[in-house]
């Protein structure tokens, strides 16, 4: 099994919704993972990002420390995180990256000056705008793939609780098939939309327990689904178990990979979607209806070992 690889051109254009509604369905229901190319976001625009990334990480630890804030956002050293923990919480797994997390507005606990890094703000902000716009575009075609009208999600997500986050994986110098950089996790909201400069490494579960390699064209978008979208199908769609592991092609070399999280607006309830169900008993709702951000503040406060409140 590979991913499918999705071009929502004809999406963006009106040309053939439909047809691309129905591509991502299929996706979504198979392995909760897909690849999209025909996205509008410039790579000259991902590069910048890339470049202002590596240049903060390279700061101090005492630097990157002055931006720092509750609920896992600004600046997170190695180890601090166990995403393990989300599912299985007597995981001690650490996982081996550092990350900068943001979100807008522009807060100045979480991002970091422009003293200490030049045109991060601008950049990020400038990418956060326009993936943004991408997430709400795949939210409408979500609608369409569940046969719902398209701007079904639209008053659900006109708020979202969004979050960039900027993850660098330190070099690795001996390969170890057995380590793990980013532990087995599924995530936490709507979708997630993933850029990497190289994404080898990345490995999602299929429906059958195996363990596939996502590997995206630099001008691609890797996507997957999260658990509340998982929720509001019904299991119908997957929210799919992921990890990052060593890749004997990469040791020696920093990994990069910048994640956009979206979830919905945090005082949306999240309850079984109308086709997900019937109401004779044969495929009744699988979950108790949850409050978005109940289930984010959950997830995050496990992830971090301590009890963490949405601001």
């Amino acid at each position: 099994m590979s991913i499918p690889v999705i071009d929502i051109g004809p999406y963006l254009d009106g040309s053939d919704k439909n047809g691309v509604a129905e591509q991502i369905g299929k996706a979504c229901e198979e392995i909760g993972f897909f690849m999209i190319k025909g996205h509008g976001i410039p790579l000259d625009l991902l590069r910048q990002v890339q470049s202002t990334s590596q240049s903060f990480f390279q700061l101090p630890l005492e630097t990157k420390q002055q931006t720092m804030a509750p609920f896992g956002l600004g600046y997170m050293a190695e180890g601090k995180e166990n995403v393990a923990a989300t599912l299985k919480e007597e995981s001690k797994v650490q996982d081996s990256k550092e990350s900068l997390n943001l979100t807008l507005p522009v807060r100045p606990d979480v991002w970091p000056n422009e003293g200490n890094a030049p045109n991060l703000s601008t950049n990020c902000q400038s990418y956060y705008e326009q993936v943004q716009q991408l997430a709400s575009h795949l939210m409408r075609l979500f609608a369409l793939a569940l046969n719902l009208e398209e701007t079904f999600f639209d008053k659900k997500v006109d708020n979202p609780y969004t979050t960039l986050r900027l993850l660098h994986y330190p070099p690795q110098q001996k390969f170890d098939a057995t380590a793990t950089r980013n532990a087995e996790h599924t995530d936490y909201g709507t979708l997630t939309i993933l850029w990497s400069p190289d994404s080898r490494g990345l490995q999602a579960q299929s429906r059958q327990n195996e363990w596939i390699d996502v590997i995206a064209p630099v001008d691609h978008f890797i996507i997957n689904i999260g658990d509340l979208m998982m929720n509001w199908t019904n299991d119908k769609w997957i929210s799919t178990l992921h990890r990052v592991i060593p890749h004997k092609d990469t040791m020696g070399r920093a990994r990069m990979s910048i994640p956009f999280f979206h979830n919905p607006n945090p005082n949306v309830m999240i309850e079984c979607i109308p086709g997900c169900y019937d109401s004779n008993g044969n495929n009744p709702p699988k979950y108790k209806p949850i409050l978005a951000k109940s289930h984010l503040e959950m997830k995050v406060s496990k992830a971090l070992g301590q009890e963490e409140k949405m601001e």
